[in-house]
């Protein structure tokens, strides 16, 4: 470009800027530095390790001459309890009295009273002792676990294995009942400790009543990661990506993790690495990490010569209020600094900082319902500040119309249900996502309706607002082999400006609130065998009932018509 040209530019570059800005209003301004690190940010989360459940040892089979004699009841008596009333269980067998029984079904009761301790949480062995049943009396003898310490086999290099036993034992107390959702909550923490895997057999104790925990610990992966490649990007700055990340687990013997992931696509590029750590034995956990962000705007936005970086910093502390193979809690609370730099033609366009501080509740839960299925959820309050600086152009726009300079709260939900339909290969889910605000919020805190992970028939960044509704539901078909069959459905509606102002359409005439919807069909892969670890996504989704945010040449605002399908693909490999 001739530099006198290039100097005119510069020049006419606040004012251009101003009335794209308010233009931008009536329909999908450029994406800037909080828009694009949002959507990177959701495209870097790494995978969720499983769950390693609690062993217990098997109850031993009755004798078969045992399981034909019978016994015509005319009495229980229920002999140890001490932790649950014995009014509570003797209401468990007394359908049984007045009935002649083999000792099997006698065994049958007494497993119910071992049941009902287990739901109370706690480890008790119920058995039939040896006793004359002439009289029709019979004697259940309880036996309360109680907890006689543990013994530790280390047969890792790396991990602190006295450590570990004290993650796993923490709340048992020696010669005090044995607690199964303790000892059950203690060995989940030790195993969400990344490279460190820990199990454990109960073995009968010194005394009858007593048990003990022979507990061995054992390295993990040093080095897991992920590479993979996606077709989720903005269009503007390249929708094919390379996502991967590395960690490397336990470097200090007490399960903390050093991990870094990256984006990178044609014209975007952008990273995070954290460090976290276990603080105490109990499961509370500190996080520290810091993301960097780099983009230039190419396609439609090429002439404008946009440009922009992004950075942010935090801190993160959480704590699990409940751990079980079967549900879980967790409460977090963080702070976060962020500073977004947009830059036009070489002028600054924008310097925008935010500190936040956000409250989290997040759990799941399995159950039995008809086939089985599992639900979770998250719950995320977040109390910011938004601090336009720097550019007195961009000061004044904000301060003409969206005023989102200043406090902010947002509240934000995820909720989310996998339904199996008995055994025949079929399961549904339901995603329910959602996001309230106080009032009009800068690009990095809104809520998207269009995506690969959200409603799947229009593109990323699709109908932003600072307030918005997303359902999704989907029928899954297990095929065999790793293969599963989708169908969706997602439908979801925004309010694009909390507080609208006066001339905020620029003349376009666009709706404030409105809503997108769409349908398809996709294919999911999990390699097997050999192709293990290997991942596959691929869907297509065409739109229904049309986008009222197109603009005037009925586009979205990628520039593809807005009633076109739509196709998304992911491939990825862990190690």
């Amino acid at each position: 470009m001739p530099k006198p040209l290039h100097l005119a530019l510069r020049r006419l570059a606040p004012p251009v800027l101003s009335l794209l800005a308010v233009a931008g209003q009536a329909h999908a301004a450029a994406p800037d530095a909080g828009s694009l690190l949002r959507e990177s940010e959701r495209n870097l989360q790494a995978p969720r390790p499983a769950e390693r459940p609690l062993a217990l040892p098997a109850a031993r089979p009755m004798d078969e001459d045992a399981k034909a004699l019978r016994v015509a009841v005319k009495r229980i008596v229920i002999d140890g309890a001490s932790l649950i009333p014995v009014a509570e269980l003797d209401a468990l067998v007394v359908d049984r009295i007045g009935q002649s029984l083999t000792l099997a079904e006698l065994e049958q009761a007494a497993q119910r009273i071992a049941a009902h301790y287990r739901e109370r949480g706690w480890y008790v062995r119920v058995y039939l002792p040896r006793q004359d049943v002439t009289d029709g009396t019979v004697r259940v003898q309880v036996l309360e676990g109680r907890y006689g310490g543990s013994s530790l086999e280390n047969k890792g290099r790396r991990a602190n294995g006295a450590y570990v036993q004290g993650v796993v034992t923490h709340r048992l107390a020696e010669g005090e009942p044995l607690s199964a959702a303790d000892l059950e909550r203690g060995l989940l923490l030790a195993n969400d400790l990344p490279g460190i895997r820990a199990t454990g057999l109960l073995e009968a104790g010194q005394s009858q009543s007593q048990t003990r925990l022979a507990l061995t610990v054992e390295d993990s992966a040093f080095v897991s990661g992920d590479l993979g490649i996606t077709n989720h990007g903005v269009k503007s700055t390249g929708a094919t990506q390379a996502v991967g990340g590395i960690a490397l687990n336990n470097l200090s013997g007490i399960g903390d993790q050093l991990a870094l992931r990256a984006l990178a696509a044609e014209d975007i590029q952008s990273g995070v690495v954290r460090y976290s750590l276990p603080l105490g034995r109990d499961g509370l956990r500190l996080s520290a990490h810091a993301s960097t962000l780099r983009y230039r705007l190419g396609g439609q936005y090429k002439s404008l010569d946009a440009e922009g970086r992004a950075l942010t910093g935090g801190l993160t502390l959480s704590y699990p209020l409940i751990r079980q193979s079967e549900s879980n809690l967790s409460v977090s609370a963080g702070y976060e600094r962020r500073s977004y730099d947009d830059d036009m033609l070489r002028t600054a366009l924008r310097r925008h900082r935010v500190d936040a501080l956000t409250l989290g509740l997040s759990g799941d839960r399995r159950d039995g319902l008809l086939g089985g299925g599992v639900s979770w959820g998250s719950l995320q309050l977040t109390q910011g500040r938004l601090d336009i600086r720097d550019v007195a152009d961009d000061r004044a726009t904000d301060a003409a119309g969206p005023r989102a300079h200043g406090s902010y709260t947002k509240l934000a939900f995820w909720l989310n249900r996998l339904q199996a339909l008995g055994t025949s290969g079929w399961q549904v889910a339901a995603a329910l996502s959602g996001q309230l605000a106080s009032g009009n919020l800068g690009s990095s805190e809104r809520f998207t309706l269009g995506g690969p992970n959200q409603v799947r028939a229009y593109p990323v960044n699709e109908a932003s607002g600072d307030e918005g509704l997303l359902l999704k539901l989907e029928v899954q078909r297990e095929l065999g082999n790793g293969w599963q069959a989708i169908a969706f459905y997602d439908t979801g509606r925004i309010r694009q400006h909390k507080n609208a102002w006066a001339g905020w359409q620029g003349g376009g005439g666009q709706p404030n609130e409105y809503g997108l919807s769409g349908v398809g069909l996709g294919v999911n892969w999990r390699g097997q065998g050999a192709l293990s670890g290997w991942l596959l996504a691929v869907s297509a989704a065409v739109p229904v009932g049309g986008n009222p945010g197109r603009d005037a040449g009925g586009h979205n605002n990628d520039g593809s018509k807005a009633s076109s399908a739509r196709g998304w693909l992911s491939l990825s490999r862990t190690f």
